[in-house]
């Protein structure tokens, strides 16, 4: 299990919490990576190029237009300076000049929903010159919470589709969508993960931010799905504003094009199945003091994991703890350790690139757990 960074003296990894930006969120295919080397290799008009590939992603998802972004978070800063600029250049170039004269730009976001995703949401909706208003509570929320937050100087409603959010008692992304729609409020879907590509813009959203490297596994990259072209091309105008500082390349859009394409066309198939961790998970339940289950995903799709909980007084060492052993070794290993102060990891098993690598991870816990015997 030789690669690149090994060779260059870095430890290598082995990625079993998700497709995690710190992680390098995914691999790309050999017809993803042949792409990238054909488009790096020769010039292009870039503005023509954006707006092709937004003609070509709307083809593909279902939208009128779209607009290629370098991460699905770029994608919120875009959206929100796009709706604050719209079509006018001089605001473009000058939006934080602007921003004092201006008053509708209150984005309305569920306090269940400022996270931090490995950047705070909240930077995200405030580069684009945003200013937050939250809306509920951290443990539950209505529609009527929102409802309440709109007023005349509101931009736009921003739903965060993640994880990372609170599950727990929270108003569904379709109701909230169908309000504002009626409350003719711009919605904003973050969908950074999200593997329907489809859903939100039917569902009536305004713009939907998707990552091009998570669940469509492309190169670093994003775009936001557009209702309509205006929207779109208003926000590719913010490539001569603040977009600018996070552009994307010509090598980066075909990447994308060409790792969506094959998503869509069913291409991406697990090396790692369920079927595989359900006998992963049989084999740590005999390891004493560990306890395997498998879950699903928090935010409800179709994705299952395997769940370990260490018991110290028999295993030796607990969760917390775990995370940093798991790490040791020729490969460190990541798991999903959101739960580890209540005892429990988990296995992701959509990363991994072999099952030798979840031999790896079994064997490792066997051998951490006979440091104790």
């Amino acid at each position: 299990m030789e690669n690149i960074y090994g060779k260059n003296g870095l430890q290598k990894v082995i990625n079993a919490s998700g497709r995690m930006t710190k992680l390098g969120v995914s691999t790309i295919s050999k017809g993803v990576g042949e792409t990238l080397v054909d488009a790096a290799s020769n010039y292009i008009l870039i503005d023509s190029l954006y707006e092709f590939a937004g003609k070509k992603i709307g083809e593909m998802i279902g939208c009128e237009d779209a607009c290629v972004t370098s991460s699905a978070s770029a994608g919120i800063a875009l959206s929100v300076a796009s709706l604050i600029c719209r079509d006018n250049l001089t605001m473009v170039h000058h939006l934080f000049d602007e921003l004092p004269r201006i008053s509708k730009r209150e984005v309305i976001l569920l306090k269940g929903h400022n996270v931090d995703f490995g950047a705070p949401i909240g930077e995200m909706i405030q580069l684009g010159g945003g200013r937050i208003v939250e809306a509920g509570y951290a443990n539950g929320s209505k529609l009527e919470d929102i409802e309440h937050a709109v007023n005349p100087d509101t931009l736009a409603i921003l739903f965060v589709k993640s994880h990372h959010c609170v599950q727990k008692d929270m108003v569904d992304v379709q109701d909230v969508t169908a309000l504002a729609n009626r409350l003719k409020v711009p919605c904003i879907i973050d969908a950074a993960a999200e593997e329907d590509l489809s859903r939100y813009m039917a569902m009536g959203a305004d713009m939907v931010c998707y990552s091009g490297a998570k669940a469509i596994e492309g190169p670093t990259s994003g775009f936001v799905a557009c209702r309509t072209r205006e929207l779109a091309s208003n926000m590719r105008l913010q490539y001569k504003g603040i977009g600018r500082a996070m552009k994307i390349g010509k090598e980066g859009i075909m990447g994308l094009l060409k790792a969506i394409r094959e998503y869509l066309d069913g291409e991406h198939k697990p090396v790692v199945t369920k079927t595989h961790l359900e006998a992963f998970i049989e084999k740590i339940n005999e390891i004493p003091g560990c306890s395997a289950v498998l879950v699903q995903d928090e935010a409800g799709r179709e994705i299952y994991r395997a769940k370990i909980t260490f018991y110290k007084e028999r295993y030796g060492y607990s969760a917390k703890e775990m995370i940093g052993k798991l790490q040791e070794g020729e490969f460190a290993v990541y798991t999903r350790d959101y739960q580890a102060n209540i005892g429990s990891l988990a296995i992701d098993p959509r990363p991994l690139n072999s099952l030798e690598e979840l031999e790896y991870i079994y064997r490792r816990i066997c051998e951490i757990g006979k440091e104790h015997i």
